[in-house]
């Protein structure tokens, strides 16, 4: 086979040889840039009833969420009414009313919640969030406390988090995988209130992973 011939039976070959390494994702991800970038939520339940709880049918008072730091008057607002439209679409509890200060004493709240009739209270807890900027991941952490008006204690305590990831721009040789910015800090929270809201409604299903 002369030099010439040898040269063009190679170039035929390279594209056979490049789709037969695209099958392990070397190439090729396995994401696309027309899906979504959907945040996953882990969560640690640290505090649980021992038995089926059904709140569905329980009187719960959400105490505004308290942000760390200096980002309180920023994102405190937005944050609470995010999660409590969240709680009330997945349908938790029986009533969700939120008490307009977050600044009373804790045993205080206790003492007027239960006047009002209320079964537990409902406070969230979030350290300080990263928001994404360009190709920098995001993150975001909830703390989730339902404490009984009448025992005084926490029935629930739920941690969850999960990062902001973006998918950076991915060349390959047939193929261009274009950028796609990471969740938003409101798609993290709603991913980790839906999490911490079915295993609410569920708890056996955590009993049985665990």
């Amino acid at each position: 086979m002369t030099l010439n011939l040898f040269r063009k039976a190679l170039w035929l070959l390279i594209p056979t040889l490049l789709y037969g390494c695209a099958d392990n994702g070397y190439f090729f991800p396995d994401s696309t840039h027309e899906e979504t970038i959907r945040p996953h939520a882990r969560l640690n339940v640290y505090v649980m009833p021992k038995t089926y709880l059904n709140l569905s049918n329980k009187k719960v008072l959400m105490i505004p969420a308290f942000m760390a730091g200096n980002q309180e008057e920023i994102w405190g607002q937005s944050v609470t009414s995010l999660v409590r439209s969240i709680l009330l679409q997945e349908n938790v509890f029986g009533t969700l009313a939120l008490n307009p200060n977050n600044h009373l004493d804790k045993h205080d709240m206790l003492r007027i919640a239960q006047e009002k009739g209320y079964d537990y209270v409902l406070e969230i807890i979030l350290p300080g969030i990263i928001e994404p900027a360009g190709d920098s991941s995001g993150w975001v952490g909830m703390n989730f406390y339902i404490v009984s008006t009448k025992k005084g204690y926490s029935l629930w305590q739920i941690y969850g988090e999960t990062q902001l990831l973006p998918r950076p721009t991915f060349h390959g040789f047939f193929q261009k995988e274009d950028y796609v910015p990471a969740p938003t800090v409101g798609q993290g929270i709603e991913a980790i209130t839906r999490a911490a809201a079915n295993i609410m409604k569920h708890p056996t299903r955590r009993r049985a992973e665990s």
